[in-house]
Parts: C-alpha cells; structure tokens; sequence
C-alpha cells in the first residue's frame, strides 16, 4: 500500500465499504464487523460507521460490545436518535428498565412521534409500575399507527393494571382473534390480573 495506512489509502477506504455493504446484504455479521471495524479505525469520528457496526456487533449476539459502542456513539453525539433508541433497547433487552425508560423517554425528546420509542416507554412504565403514564404513552403511540396489534395489546395490558378489566378483556378478546402471532403473549397477559394479583379465566377467549 506504498507506506500508506488504510485511512490514508482511498482505493482501500472503497474496496473496504464495498465489501461491507455485500456483507451486510449477505447477512454475512463476521465480514461485515471486520470490514466496518477497519473502516472506524481509518475514520474513528464517522457516526455512521460506529452506529452500524454496533448493530452488526448486535446481529452477532455480542450485546455489551454493542451497547459500549452506542454508549460511546451517544457521548459524542447526543442527538444521534438512532443510537440513542438502539441503545435504549439494549438496556432495556438486559432487564435495566429504568435506565432504559430514561433512554426512550430521550428518544421522545428528539422525536415525540416516534411511536417504537413511545410503544417501548409505555411498556416499561408498566412493569415500573405507573399503568396511567404507561397508558398515556400508548394512546398516542396508537394515534400514530392506529390498529397496530403490539401497541393495542401494550395498551390492554396498562388498563389491566390500572384496573379498568373490563376494557382490557374486550381488547384481549379481538386481538385473539385477529392477531394470531399474538396469541401466546395474549394468553399470558389473560392469565394475570392487576399487578399480577388477580387470575383471570383464559377460557374466556374461546367463546
């Protein structure tokens, strides 16, 4: 390479993107972390380098890497709204819950009509505990994609933990019946009642 390092080497810099953009097409994570990774070290502030290869580094199943990565990503760009929902889903896939509400509720500063940032928000404050902010998230999540069954069944859960079961029992019930995949996340949430305390009678969902 004529004593040129990589960064310094254009015709390199190309092949290396070239062969990054046909692994990732191929689903090929290996080559496309050794291409994405040579080409952050021949240009270390390129955000969009680092935000993708910690998403190839998230295919890989390498899950602390990926989130140091964003982490990193996110203190030298604190409005990358990709980075920080990814980053966000990370904590939140790891079970850190209120770190990860503190990460989406970022996310809905920098887009308040992102509807996966509020669908993940009203899920955690859920399981934290706060049903009405959950259901306050949700609603507006369910304006902007109205008949999304995720967002219908998140929604039915917070209403079931608030209380208001018989609201949540009819949307259990048309879900059932209309969003198949759906069904064994319908069952369980069908099987608990408010915070978990009181059973409800799954058989319901047959008549």
């Amino acid at each position: 390479m004529d004593g040129q390092r990589t960064g310094e080497h254009p015709d390199e810099l190309r092949r290396l993107a070239q062969s990054a953009r046909t692994a990732i097409a191929a689903s090929d994570w290996q080559e496309a972390r050794r291409a994405l990774t040579a080409l952050l070290a021949a240009r270390p502030d390129d955000a969009a380098l680092a935000y993708n290869l910690a998403l190839v580094e998230k295919r890989l199943g390498l899950a602390a890497a990926a989130e140091a990565r964003l982490a990193a990503l996110l203190a030298a760009h604190p409005d990358h709204a990709n980075a920080r929902f990814e980053h966000a889903a990370a904590l939140m896939d790891r079970g850190a819950e209120a770190e990860a509400l503190e990460g989406f509720e970022a996310c809905l500063r920098l887009d308040p009509n992102d509807a996966d940032a509020l669908l993940n928000a009203g899920r955690l404050y859920n399981r934290l505990g706060d049903p009405e902010s959950a259901m306050e998230r949700l609603a507006t999540a369910a304006r902007l994609r109205p008949g999304d069954a995720a967002i219908s069944l998140a929604l039915a859960e917070a209403q079931r933990d608030a209380g208001d079961l018989t609201a949540a029992d009819i949307v259990f019930r048309r879900l059932f019946a209309t969003a198949p995949a759906l069904r064994p996340a319908i069952l369980k949430a069908m099987s608990q009642g408010p915070r978990g305390r009181l059973p409800l009678a799954a058989t319901r969902l047959y008549r």
